[in-house]
């Protein structure tokens, strides 16, 4: 068994030039830093006795700021880990599988379709 676990394609977003992007992982840590800054600002709006206005408007406003630091640092985590990958991968290719391997697979595949034919005329 590897100790690496493969990311299914399906999850992922396929451009134009092949590579893949997986957009996901950076807006949810945008959107969790991003809130972690609104209630930060909240009870700390809230602790120092600051009007409600006042408060709601700190705690937007570092929502956004932490919001945009969090797509920056979600975006170039997200790269760091697609360069690991693929260096990963290049140093360690999947090997082909044995002669007699691919011989046993072949029967298997024969004997079914023998199977298949067999049943249909019955």
């Amino acid at each position: 068994m590897s100790d690496v676990e493969e990311i299914s394609d399906v999850e992922l977003v396929e451009h134009a030039d092949g590579d893949v992007k997986p957009d996901v992982p950076a807006r949810v840590i945008s959107s969790v830093i991003g809130l972690m800054g609104f209630f930060t600002a909240l009870v700390a709006g809230l602790i120092a006795g600051n009007p409600g206005l006042v408060i709601v408007t700190r705690a937007l406003l570092a929502l956004l700021i932490c919001a945009v630091i969090g797509r920056i640092l979600g975006t170039a985590g997200e790269y760091c880990v697609r360069d690991f990958l693929k260096k990963y991968k290049a140093d360690r290719p999947t090997p082909e599988l044995p002669l007699q391997l691919q011989k046993l697979y072949k029967q298997r595949a024969d004997d079914q379709a023998v199977r298949e034919s067999m049943k249909k005329s019955a």
